[in-house]
């Protein structure tokens, strides 16, 4: 058997310090060092994650470790699998992090063809605001999860159709009674694309030193509408619905 982060879990490390994020609770958490090194070491992250390399350590485990772990288990961080854990974890040891992030609507002087589409992307924020304030954050996660079909072949759009698409969400949030955020607008956007067969990815970096967190679209690597920094400097962890697996 092999351990796995929960479906509400998500972990990076930034510097020499491994931050949790816990989708349910909507908190993130800097971890100590022992409980990291423990943590990535069951994940298959601290050794070649062969299944020799992962039997043996696990059997070397102390009792106060199991004990841990198993407490671990009980709290719903980790479970046990058949396999391997499969998905990327980002570290980011030696990065600079970011100076500061002052976000707002990456607004552009473009004409929107049609008022529909905006009134789609104006509902579609309505549902991510609902989903966010009464059913919270990891339900919104699970969400954006679902409209991702299995069975489909996902789509790079152009450059072009991606800043249209910015300039409908955009003007769909200036409709919105209340300040939009990063996430939201993210969300949006990726819920959005997905319905239009784009493969674009929900992406939240962190960093601590300050502790700050930001959420942007991710498309083919490239940063939509923002920095291109935060992706160079913020610890991504989390990324959905397309997740990234272990080569």
């Amino acid at each position: 058997m092999y351990y796995h982060l929960c479906n509400h879990i998500y972990i990076a490390q930034f510097r020499d310090e491994l931050i949790l994020l816990d989708l349910r609770q909507d908190t993130y958490t800097i971890c100590f060092q022992q409980f990291s090194d423990l943590l990535m070491s069951l994940l298959g992250e601290n050794k070649s994650s062969t299944n020799d390399n992962y039997l043996s350590y696990n059997l070397q485990l102390k009792s106060d470790e199991l004990a841990f772990v198993q407490h671990l288990v009980d709290d719903g961080l980790i479970e046990k699998r058949d396999s391997l854990f499969p998905f990327c974890i980002d570290r980011k040891p030696n990065t600079p992090g970011v100076s500061n992030i002052d976000w707002s609507l990456p607004l552009e002087n473009k004409i929107v063809s049609s008022n529909t589409k905006v009134l789609k992307a104006f509902a579609t924020l309505i549902q991510i605001n609902f989903y966010m304030k009464v059913r919270g954050f990891y339900p919104t996660i699970q969400l954006i999860k679902k409209h991702r079909k299995k069975h489909l072949d996902y789509i790079i759009p152009s450059d072009e159709d991606l800043r249209d698409l910015a300039t409908i969400v955009n003007k769909a949030c200036l409709l919105y009674p209340t300040r939009i955020k990063c996430l939201e607008w993210a969300m949006t956007y990726v819920l959005l694309a997905l319905k239009k067969g784009w493969k674009c990815n929900l992406e939240i970096g962190i960093q601590n030193y300050p502790f700050m967190a930001h959420a942007w679209v991710e498309c083919d690597g490239k940063v939509v509408m923002d920095s291109q920094e935060v992706r160079e400097g913020l610890a991504i962890i989390l990324n959905e619905p397309f997740r990234r697996m272990k080569t």
